[in-house]
């Protein structure tokens, strides 16, 4: 009688540093005219939100370069370091959401909708990264969470890649819904390869969740009275004067 040895389950995601390559690729694309290419020449509060946000992708790159290779005692420093570059991320991008609302040239009704986008975003990256270090024992889930997270610097970066290279054919909010769909169709993606793969795991559909109700609802609620007293509220904080 033989006994048949299954062959050892292929190491997942060892690729995934290529994908976060290109996820910064398309990252800097989209911000290239107004961040990238001036670099340095902005104000202090632009530079740090966008030196941060550039960093976090990179040593999520890092990260998954260096668990490739086996090289954990690294991978976990490399964790530290992303840690405070989040620390200093999150406080950069809620001063970015009031310097929007001090910013003249931006038509009156953009603000409150990218604050809409922006402040969620804020808040859902918080989890999902508290999720992942739950579940840091639990690499199969642990690497989802914090893939997951570069997903949340598409809507911005794809919104202006989209309108600038389709122009004049989509104008902003066309480049907007088409940037929010890009994610949704990647997540879809994501869960039906999971399923197939036999696994069962929160990251991709919490953040399907997130985005699609973020989408459904950004332009009612952040055109409505409440949502611009909030905000008002917001900007006039002391943090932001």
């Amino acid at each position: 009688m033989t006994v048949s040895v299954p062959s050892p389950a292929a190491p997942s995601y060892r690729h995934a540093h290529w994908y976060f390559a290109l996820a910064l690729a398309a990252i800097v694309a989209g911000f290239w005219p107004s961040f990238f290419r001036p670099l340095g020449a902005g104000d202090f509060a632009h530079s740090l939100h966008g030196v941060t946000a550039t960093l976090w992708v990179v040593a999520l790159i890092v990260q998954s370069a260096l668990m490739r290779r086996g090289l954990v005692v690294w991978h976990r420093r490399v964790a530290a370091v992303a840690l405070v570059v989040l620390a200093l991320l999150i406080p950069s991008a809620l001063t970015m959401v009031a310097v929007m609302f001090a910013n003249p040239a931006m038509p009156p009704f953009l603000p409150p909708l990218l604050a809409f986008i922006d402040l969620p975003s804020l808040v859902f990256m918080i989890v999902l990264v508290t999720l992942a270090l739950r579940n840091v024992r639990t690499p199969a889930a642990h690497k989802r969470f914090m893939a997951s997270t570069v997903l949340l610097g598409f809507p911005p970066a794809l919104t202006r890649l989209y309108a600038r290279v389709f122009a004049p054919s989509l104008d902003f909010m066309q480049a907007l819904h088409a940037s929010f769909v890009t994610v949704e169709v990647i997540l879809v993606a994501l869960i039906v390869a999971d399923w197939r793969a036999g696994e069962r795991r929160l990251a991709y559909p919490l953040s399907l969740s997130f985005f699609g109700t973020i989408h459904s609802l950004m332009t009612p609620i952040s055109t409505s009275p409440a949502w611009g007293a909030a905000m008002q509220w917001y900007t006039e904080l002391p943090v932001f004067r």
